[in-house]
């Protein structure tokens, strides 16, 4: 594994490294639509997430993460990541559970041997971008991190996939693999074998898989990658069309006061995914 040019940490970020932990505002986020999912975020103050970006900007990008992650990669996206798996005849999805908290400051040190840095250096940086010894949901330099510890497990499941006709992409903790098209008989792996092999390898790279967030979709079901249906293209969810739509009449016939800041922000969203997907469309 080659090494890139050696670099020097500055020595307010070796003054800062100690004190990181106790510079995170940490707060749940409820999510779903029973309000009942709760995860922690872990929001770094204004002096260390700067400190992070600049980390991230000066030293993190240099190592690059496998060509298989969509997520949180300059160029790409979940259109990307869906794109992949258009028309296939078996979609499997599968996620990984607690991502970030399951990646240890252990295992982000052993990322950075391939920058040159000082042992204490080292140490320094793996203090300013982890909480309590774990990866922070929250932290600028996270998603990015992430992508680089997962990098073997990355080839391990494309190796799997190549191996069995089926094709591998992940998008964040999102683990998407696809083979065959519609009118073509079964070949490779079957679904639930795949599985069980994918869950092999994911065990033996200190994940685990949330049970309850593993779906096989053969082709005459919906198939849905990280929230788009791919079935004979790219395409929104119908719910997620008719909210748009509706949101549009009612912002073109009352106007915007009558949508709270919530429902803009939902609007806006759908719209510039929209004109991702199709941007002849809106």
């Amino acid at each position: 594994m080659s090494t890139i040019a050696s670099f020097t940490l500055p020595i307010s970020l070796r003054e800062l490294a100690p004190e990181a932990d106790e510079r995170y505002h940490v707060y749940p986020l409820v999510s779903g639509k029973s309000k009942k999912k709760k995860r922690w975020i872990e929001a770094p103050d204004s002096e260390l997430k700067a400190t992070q970006r600049w980390l991230l900007d000066n030293w993190l990008y240099h190592l690059a993460p496998t060509g298989f992650a969509h997520g949180f990669v300059p160029g790409r996206s979940i259109l990307t990541n869906a794109a992949e798996h258009v028309g296939r005849r078996w979609v499997v999805t599968a996620d990984i559970r607690d991502f970030f908290p399951s990646i240890t400051a252990t295992r982000i040190a052993t990322c950075l041997a391939e920058l040159e840095l000082e042992d204490a250096d080292r140490s320094a940086v793996v203090q300013l971008v982890t909480r309590r010894g774990r990866l922070p949901q929250g932290a600028p330099t996270s998603p990015h991190l992430a992508n680089l510890v997962a990098r073997t497990l990355d080839l391990r499941l494309s190796g799997l996939a190549r191996q069995h006709d089926w094709t591998y992409t992940r998008y964040a903790d999102d683990l998407t693999f696809s083979a065959g098209s519609p009118d073509s008989p079964d070949t490779g792996m079957p679904p639930h074998e795949l599985l069980w092999a994918i869950e092999r390898i994911v065990s033996d790279e200190d994940f685990q898989l949330a049970a309850d967030k593993t779906h096989v979709m053969p082709h005459h079901q919906r198939q849905t990658v990280t929230g788009l249906v791919v079935n004979q293209r790219v395409a929104l969810p119908k719910p997620r069309r008719r909210t748009l739509r509706a949101m549009l009449h009612r912002l073109e016939t009352a106007g915007p006061e009558t949508l709270d800041l919530r429902q803009l922000q939902v609007a806006q969203g759908h719209l510039a995914l929209s004109k991702l997907i199709d941007p002849d469309g809106y």
